[in-house]
């Protein structure tokens, strides 16, 4: 194969990997909402402990002085601004399955490593699985 054929198959696949980036990055609809998820803001900051359903809510413009308590849920689909952010994330949906894992998860003992590994996993099980 010649420099050129190279040079060439090698451009085309960096195009086309950007082309598929940049266009699924531009069909994401998830924004920042404010306090009742109704109106789109620059940035948000959520403070939730485990285990707890609501958490505090930091929304641009308002400063430190200006953390609020949340009383919706996270998972509610209306009033919390973090449900509608990732309403595609956390509504029930048949089609999409996630899977979140830590091996320090809380209440469990601790086991003693030098590193530590958390993640989420999204998968879709709409597309039918074959065996080889």
């Amino acid at each position: 194969m010649s420099l050129d054929k190279k040079y060439f198959i090698t451009n085309l696949r960096c195009i086309l990997f950007l082309w598929a980036y940049l266009c699924n990055r531009l069909l994401a609809t998830s924004t920042c909402q404010n306090s009742d998820g109704t109106n789109a803001v620059d940035w948000a900051i959520l403070y939730k402990a485990p285990a707890q359903a609501q958490g505090k809510l930091l929304t641009a413009g308002g400063g430190a002085a200006r953390w609020a308590n949340n009383p919706a849920a996270v998972t509610a689909d209306n009033g919390h601004s973090f449900a509608k952010a990732l309403e595609h994330v956390i509504a029930v949906n048949a089609n999409n399955k996630f899977i979140s894992y830590n091996n320090l998860p809380p209440d469990v003992p601790k086991v003693k490593t030098k590193s530590n590994s958390k993640g989420n996993k999204k998968c879709n099980f709409d597309i039918k699985q074959r065996s080889i």
